[in-house]
């Protein structure tokens, strides 16, 4: 009889000892299914916003493109001239120099002339309150489209180029660019 409750009991503990693995076991697999789960449903997240980001990168990319290429289609027009002197005007205010030297594109040179250089000094002067006494490069053309100013001793310099310009609003550019795809699905 001690032996068949002793084997009774010993059955007992066995069940009770596997039951208690097999809820082991079970509540390990729902673990590692909810982290394997996760981890997916992150990857899953990164790989959304990483092509979201890299179609808006390409957006950009294309928009500034084609802007470039209307600034350069614009080039032969008699309005570019005002479009130069602009730049000229800008660039002259943030270089803030009593004495700047204009260079550009080879093109933008022949369109640069005496008038023009004395315009936009009038027009920095009402703008920013101070002489600005411009010149115009005759040798040595930047490469690409618009102005590039340099300070007489040649320490400070304004690179108001086309490129250069699309750099400096890349970020809001960007912004434009998301708003435009994103935030039109949210409406």
């Amino acid at each position: 009889k001690e032996a068949a409750d002793y084997a009774a009991q010993t059955a007992t503990r066995a069940q009770e000892q596997a039951m208690t693995i097999a809820r082991e076991a079970q509540a390990k697999a729902e673990h590692i299914t909810a982290s394997i789960l996760a981890d997916a449903q992150a990857k899953a997240t990164i790989e959304r916003r990483r092509r979201s980001l890299a179609l808006q990168e390409k957006v950009t990319v294309d928009i500034v493109e084609q802007a470039r290429k209307q600034i350069t289609a614009m080039l032969p027009l008699a309005a570019y001239k005002n479009i130069l002197k602009g730049w000229i005007v800008e660039a002259a205010i943030g270089l803030s120099a009593e004495t700047a030297t204009v260079n550009a594109s080879m093109d933008e040179l022949q369109l640069i002339d005496d008038a023009m250089l004395r315009a936009a000094e009038k027009d920095v002067l009402e703008a920013s309150g101070k002489a600005t006494r411009l010149s115009k490069v005759e040798h040595d053309p930047v490469i690409g489209q618009g102005v590039y100013l340099l300070a007489e001793g040649g320490r400070l310099a304004y690179d108001n180029r086309a490129a250069t310009r699309f750099e400096r609003n890349r970020a809001e550019i960007r912004k434009l660019v998301y708003k435009a795809l994103f935030d039109s699905r949210q409406t």
